[in-house]
């Protein structure tokens, strides 16, 4: 875990850390997104016992196996970022001896899904009175549960080429000269092309691009 002196220094801690990674790794399936909590085990869990500890954070990933390390490894440099914060609040939770737990909420198939799913489940949680670090601001204020057409585009816009095709996300193109609209045929894109970035090399040519969810 790059970041982490301990995870060289402390064999139990590196014991825990490599099992957490194996068990990430063996649940992530081709295709499948999942949305994950992550718990803190110095914390027993009063509202709905878990045993892996009080739930303070959820989260989404098309790839768990991965996700998990990079989060570990950045939570490993937090030395100086608030615990209201994610990395910060693992920061603390090592720095206070235990590995955090992470476990499974939910599996979807497209990255559209995965983005309610992460919403619903924080909505739900923060209810129940999990005191949850997420940030993003539907998950803060947001009291009613979504579906696809509640998305905000600000993270639609982050996912690439291929998780559109999967999310029956249309990208349309708008010359502003000429009123004319066109659907761009995302599949001439290499797979990992953002959003983001085919709307700004539009706007650079003088077009708008805007997103339809189907």
């Amino acid at each position: 875990m790059k970041g982490s002196i301990r995870y060289y220094r402390d064999r139990d801690f590196k014991a825990e850390v490599d099992a957490l990674f194996a068990q990430a790794t063996a649940a992530t399936r081709s295709g499948i997104w999942i949305t994950y909590a992550i718990h803190d085990p110095t914390s027993p869990d009063h509202i709905g016992n878990r045993p892996e500890g009080l739930m303070r954070y959820v989260g989404q990933t098309k790839n768990f196996g991965k996700r998990v390390p990079k989060r570990m490894a950045s939570a490993g440099r937090a030395v100086e970022r608030p615990t209201d914060k994610i990395d910060g609040l693992l920061y603390d939770i090592m720095a206070r001896g235990p590995v955090p737990r992470w476990s499974v909420l939910e599996e979807v198939g497209s990255a559209i899904e995965s983005l309610v799913s992460e919403t619903n489940w924080t909505i739900r949680l923060r209810a129940k009175g999990y005191p949850l670090v997420n940030q993003w601001t539907e998950h803060k204020l947001g009291t009613l549960e979504i579906n696809r057409y509640d998305v905000d585009p600000k993270r639609l816009w982050q996912i690439t080429t291929e998780d559109a095709i999967g999310s029956n996300i249309d990208l349309i193109i708008r010359d502003l000269s000429t009123g004319e609209e066109f659907v761009v045929d995302l599949s001439i894109y290499p797979p990992g092309t953002r959003l983001y970035k085919i709307r700004d090399h539009a706007k650079e040519a003088g077009r708008k691009a805007r997103l339809i969810i189907r």
